[in-house]
């Protein structure tokens, strides 16, 4: 499969998620501190807009940012989170679509630049698509709705992510044990490199993310498996 093709079937499947939400299930907390589930659909609906402007400018020159300010940005999300599940559906699927429109209009001879998304988050412009996956799946297992978790997220996702999000904790050089093996793969993460944290890669980047306790990983060097600094 495609990075495209990976992307439209997760993106399939958070909107069966959201066609079976209720009102009640769209006012109750999510897994993220402060917000709602419906807070976590109107992030991704807006992320998908946001992202969808980005690709634009790399494809015609014209500059415009993913957001228009942070401000902007939470006013949209608190705003739109008390949309119905029939209106969260179209505000994702609709998004999804442009931004693929978006993507596959850029130049072929623009994929391995190097753009700025916001802050100081930066990507190559072919990775895009693998970006909108991450949003997708990661925030699809934070509405805490039955039957798709940490666990369901695709492997191409997974392959993805980890190099990026152990990078970004190497940078710190301030995590509490030195690597973590993913699946026999090791990345270095701290600067103690006697210690580490072992297990399955889908797992390994749950936890390192914030989204598992690392329940089932193996702690190495140190008398158990430390909770990881924040991710963002």
């Amino acid at each position: 499969m495609t990075n495209d093709d990976v992307l439209a079937s997760e993106t399939a499947r958070l909107l069966a998620t959201v066609d079976a939400m209720t009102a009640d299930d769209l006012a109750a907390p999510s897994a993220l501190s402060d917000w709602t589930r419906g807070h976590v659909l109107a992030h991704i609906a807006g992320n998908a807009e946001g992202l969808g402007r980005r690709a634009r400018s790399v494809g015609d020159g014209v500059p415009r940012a993913m957001y228009e300010s942070p401000e902007t940005r939470g006013g949209d999300i608190d705003w739109r989170s008390r949309r119905s599940a029939v209106q969260h559906r179209e505000a994702i699927a609709a998004p999804h679509d442009d931004f693929l429109f978006d993507v596959a209009a850029i130049p072929s001879d623009r994929s391995n630049d190097e753009m700025e998304i916001r802050l100081t988050l930066r990507v190559t412009v072919g990775d895009l698509p693998l970006l909108r996956l991450q949003e997708v799946s990661i925030h699809h297992a934070d509405l805490g709705m039955p039957g798709y978790g940490w666990s369901d997220w695709p492997p191409e996702l997974v392959a993805w992510a980890l190099p990026r999000v152990t990078s970004s904790f190497a940078s710190r050089d301030t995590f509490p044990v030195g690597w973590v093996e993913a699946d026999g793969v090791r990345f270095v993460v701290g600067p103690d490199a006697t210690t580490g944290v072992s297990g399955s890669a889908p797992e390994i980047l749950a936890w390192l993310i914030g989204r598992a306790p690392g329940d089932g990983l193996e702690p190495v060097g140190v008398s158990s498996v430390p909770a990881p600094p924040a991710w963002l």
